[in-house]
């Protein structure tokens, strides 16, 4: 896929970088940091696979595809840099992704369900410059992800799902440009979640509701472009 390869491609440059950087050895300050970080999404593997014969438009029934597509989020990362360059980080970010075209056709007039993950996440990260204005950095972070399905179907008769907490984790890096803006590329694996609903069933005298309850696994990947702001 011409993102894979655009992604190896920033990798191999920022692992050629690091031995640069060795040998030029102009490394950040130590000290606290913090990064605000604005992202666009990009569904990957399972989580973007579209369904071929979609039979009832409930995510409860994708059996294993997302049918997300693009979208964006927003996000934090602090940590303690130390005078050899590695830091340790901690991020906590939000993720927001639509259903596909063809899977929002097929909703119809139904209010349409949205992802959005907040991967919760401590690790380490390493910073190293070229020159005053160019540099690199690169990250590694695991944690948690939570995983929020908005609610789908017509007024009178919406199915809920369940919050989900699954082990997630993160790696990327990119260019640093000057003390206050980074740009980067990051894969997030935000978990093998459980996904389960809750779908009012009424009885003939529609005195109380009853739930049906529905369940399937769903793995949610995530290729992550980011615009940092560093103060």
């Amino acid at each position: 896929m011409k993102f894979d390869r655009v992604f190896a491609v920033i990798i191999a440059t920022i692992i050629f970088g690091v031995n640069i950087c060795h040998a030029q050895f102009h490394l950040p300050k130590s000290g606290g940091s913090f990064t605000l970080n604005f992202i666009g999404t990009m569904p990957r593997g399972d989580f973007a696979k579209a369904s071929t014969t979609p039979t009832t438009s409930t995510v409860y029934s994708f059996d294993n595809c997302g049918n997300a597509t693009f979208g964006g989020g927003f996000g934090f990362k602090t940590g303690y840099k130390f005078s050899f360059g590695m830091g340790l980080i901690f991020n906590i970010e939000a993720m927001w992704n639509q259903l596909n075209k063809d899977m929002r056709t097929f909703y119809g007039n139904k209010t349409k369900p949205n992802y959005i993950n907040f991967p919760i996440l401590i690790g380490l990260d390493y910073k190293c410059y070229f020159c005053k204005t160019i540099g690199i950095y690169m990250e590694g972070a695991a944690g948690m992800g939570l995983l929020l399905i908005t609610p789908e179907g017509y007024s009178n008769n919406m199915t809920k799902y369940k919050p989900s907490i699954a082990f997630a984790w993160e790696a990327g890096g990119g260019i640093l440009l000057g003390e206050h803006f980074c740009l980067g590329v990051h894969y997030y694996m935000c978990g093998n979640h459980n996904i389960k609903d809750r779908i009012p069933r009424y009885s003939p005298e529609y005195i109380s509701p009853s739930y049906y309850i529905h369940q399937r696994k769903q793995k949610v990947g995530i290729l992550a472009l980011k615009l940092g702001l560093m103060f």
